[in-house]
């Protein structure tokens, strides 16, 4: 036997979902090209991922920051992700090794 609240809450809440997405849709129609909330929707994904890695680097400790340096400086020196993730890798490891973690 179903049980028909669970049904209507799941059925409600993609109700909600979908008229929050066509919402934004609708008001991002309405933005002027040029204003401040145009720029400033432009630049949120990148706020937000920055934002994101950051606190799972500095969740980690000493390692964690360390090894996301050393992936910074290798992305920036050789603009190549594979090697910016394996330097970032082997950085955390050895620094976690060294420190006991």
């Amino acid at each position: 036997m179903p049980d028909w609240q669970t049904f209507g809450a799941i059925g409600l809440l993609g109700l909600v979902s979908y008229a929050m997405r066509a919402g934004g849709f609708l008001a991002a129609g309405v933005i002027r090209e040029g204003s401040i909330a145009a720029k400033f929707l432009r630049l949120a994904p990148g706020n937000l991922f920055v934002a994101f890695v950051t606190a799972a680097c500095l969740e980690g400790g000493r390692p964690n920051v360390f090894g996301c340096a050393c992936a910074l400086v290798t992305m920036a020196v050789t603009r190549k992700e594979w090697a910016a993730l394996g330097a970032g890798f082997v950085a955390a490891m050895v620094t976690a090794s060294m420190l006991g973690g």
